[in-house]
């Protein structure tokens, strides 16, 4: 379920900047969750690329304040976190620079969040913030564009397994 996100939600900057820190906490910890199960699975490059993003992730939340009461309620991209990488865009098979391709849907999103608040935003303090946050998107994204020019494309065919997994239970 999509909700338009609620651009006055957020009143100040020191909200924004902690939900932002939340933002990030919660996309390492993300990262970190699918590096552990493409370990599990032995895909240890794959696994590596959600450790570099989750290990990136962690220092873009530490450049925020910490959190110093409860968390704000406010979410005002909605349900979706644009910095949380969606888990259907996830395959077993997936290459390194796939990894860094849905980060940089993520990264992008964001940005793109952040413009919108810059716009949208009936609060000057927020507007001056967000404008300043989508700048250091920016270099987010170009930094992961950088990171996927490094990698080699996969195949067309990287999804085909001659031996699937077994899911059922009890075979």
């Amino acid at each position: 379920m999509n909700k338009t996100p609620d651009f006055g939600a957020v009143h100040t900057s020191a909200e924004l900047l902690t939900i932002v820190r939340l933002m990030e906490e919660g996309a390492a910890e993300r990262y970190r969750e699918l590096a552990e199960a493409f370990e599990t699975s032995c895909n240890l490059d794959t696994a590596a690329a959600f450790r570099e993003l989750a290990e990136g992730e962690d220092r873009h939340a530490a450049e925020f304040p910490a959190l110093a009461g409860p968390a704000p309620r406010v979410t005002p991209w909605g349900e979706e976190d644009p910095e949380i990488a969606d888990p259907d865009a996830v395959h077993y098979l997936m290459h390194p620079w796939h990894v860094f391709e849905l980060a940089l849907r993520n990264e992008e999103k964001t940005l793109s969040f952040f413009e919108a608040l810059a716009v949208q935003s009936p609060h000057a303090e927020v507007k001056a913030e967000a404008v300043r946050l989508a700048e250091r998107e920016r270099g987010h994204v170009d930094h992961v564009k950088r990171r996927m020019a490094e990698l080699p494309v996969p195949p067309d065919d990287w999804d085909e397994d001659d031996d699937p997994p077994n899911w059922e239970a009890g075979d």
